[in-house]
């Protein structure tokens, strides 16, 4: 029974890990708040692990143009695009 149980702990954690490793379509919406409020949409085919980079990428970048990071918010959603119409 205990060997059981250790088997299924393994396969629950190996199925629980790969997660960050499947593409999937991302909408992120970038909003700026100075002066005025920009936001901006782009999407991303990529993995979770993959859309937490580009969602620091995209926070340095405003940085580096001199806003603050009070004033940047990032929202990334997953949509049911396929990879083919995710950049449409």
């Amino acid at each position: 029974m205990k060997k059981i149980v250790i088997a299924c702990a393994v396969i629950l954690a190996g199925i629980l890990s790969s997660c960050g490793d499947t593409n999937y379509c991302y909408e992120v919406t970038t909003t700026i708040k100075a002066p005025i409020e920009v936001t901006t949409t782009t999407y991303h085919w990529c993995t979770s692990n993959e859309l937490e980079v580009i969602k620091e990428d995209l926070k340095e970048t405003q940085k580096n143009l001199g806003i603050a990071e009070d004033n940047i918010t990032i929202k990334a959603t997953r949509t049911s695009k396929s990879e083919g119409d995710c950049h449409k």
